[in-house]
């Protein structure tokens, strides 16, 4: 997940829409596939906006990713950890 993130995020700094709306693609699939639901819709909306061109995309779009993601893996960090006792 945090290479996908990290994709995603080059694709934005490079601009590179169809980077961006893939990454987003494969984010939204494996988040959901695993409960992260938030995580899932916020790269559901990136992937729209990126149909739409990079440009599509606001800050808020990724104030939800980062917020959603980091969520996310606090969660599986939590779950790990009661795994592991």
């Amino acid at each position: 997940a945090r290479q996908h993130a990290a994709g995603l995020r080059a694709g934005l700094q490079d601009g590179d829409a169809a980077t961006v709306g893939a990454t987003a693609h494969k984010l939204k699939s494996a988040s959901r596939s695993v409960g992260a639901l938030a995580l899932g819709e916020a790269c559901a909306a990136i992937e729209a906006a990126a149909l739409d061109g990079v440009t599509a995309l606001t800050p808020a779009h990724l104030a939800r990713f980062d917020a959603a993601f980091g969520e996310a893996m606090a969660q599986l960090a939590r779950h790990l950890e009661l795994a592991a006792a």
